[in-house]
């Protein structure tokens, strides 16, 4: 049984914020963790630690360095809502001081049956907020990526739909994924069932989405779109507007995905015995757009 969502739990917007083209990020943080228990059972699936930190921590440090972010918009369940207050107490000092604000919003579910689903929760966010009119970036918090996001977030401008396109040569891997169907850099279809196409390319729960882009959430969900799934929203997305994948090298492991308390593990043995970014950031903007002529 779900309770009316709470209002933001915000500070209050500091002067000294950007005020040209500010862009957001808007965390989907609000799944019961229902895979990864035991390991969930008293810590909310984004603030379990790899490497020392919660994963959510690994996150901010990339969003940090996005020179143009004013407002992180975090979506939470009313029952981990007290944890995530803790955890962003601990950052909203530090981040004032660079001029971004961290609000957390509880959907108001209090149990796993009465989930809003992903996209949901992100029409949540955009109904307690508004649409950001330079667009935003739509990220889940349960993975930790090995190569720099900053060549990617800075040379966002707004105006168009990017998803990551990694390379997982693994299909039972790929098979918790959706996947990527690219006709050059532009996606055509996204699956989440990957025997629909010979693609090895897995788009994560990280969007770079114009206002028009976010904009199609609502006319999605109230077509019958599945609210589950960010997948399905990006399949409708591509054969309606046009998306753009950043196609990374194909180097293993770019992205941990922590669902199940094997990948947890698998996420902390590589981090112990290895770096934290796998790439630097001169192969991520290759994968950038090539500037027009």
């Amino acid at each position: 049984m779900s309770q009316s969502p709470s209002p933001p739990d915000s500070p209050s917007a500091s002067p000294d914020s950007p005020s040209a083209s500010p862009m957001h990020a808007f965390l989907l943080c609000a799944g019961f963790g229902t895979r990864m228990r035991p390991v969930t059972a008293e810590t909310p699936k984004s603030l379990v630690t790899v490497a020392g930190r919660p994963l959510l921590d690994h996150l901010l440090d990339e969003l940090t360095a996005w020179s143009a972010l004013t407002e992180i918009h975090v979506a939470v369940n009313h029952e981990d809502a007290p944890a995530f207050r803790e955890w962003a107490a601990g950052h909203r000092a530090d981040l004032e001081t660079q001029g971004i604000g961290l609000h957390l919003h509880d959907d108001g579910v209090e149990a796993p049956d009465d989930q809003l689903g992903c996209v949901g929760d992100l029409r949540f966010l955009l109904d307690a907020v508004g649409l950001p009119a330079d667009g935003a970036l739509v990220s889940g918090g349960d993975s930790l990526y090995r190569f720099p996001l900053a060549p990617l977030l800075n040379a966002y401008d707004g105006t168009t739909n990017r998803v990551l396109a990694l390379h997982e040569p693994d299909p039972e891997r790929r098979a918790q994924s959706s996947v990527l169907q690219l006709d050059g850099p532009t996606v055509t279809a996204v699956h989440d069932d990957p025997t629909g196409t010979a693609s090895t390319r897995i788009c994560p729960s990280w969007l770079l989405l114009s206002a028009e882009g976010l904009g199609a959430i609502v006319p999605y969900l109230d077509d019958g779109g599945p609210p589950d799934t960010l997948g399905a929203f990006l399949d409708r997305l591509a054969r309606t507007h046009s998306v753009q994948a950043h196609r990374l090298p194909q180097t293993g492991h770019l992205r941990l995905h922590c669902n199940t308390p094997d990948d947890l593990e698998h996420a902390r043995k590589l981090l112990r015995k290895g770096p934290r970014h796998v790439l630097g950031p001169a192969p991520v903007r290759a994968s950038l757009p090539e500037p027009a002529s």
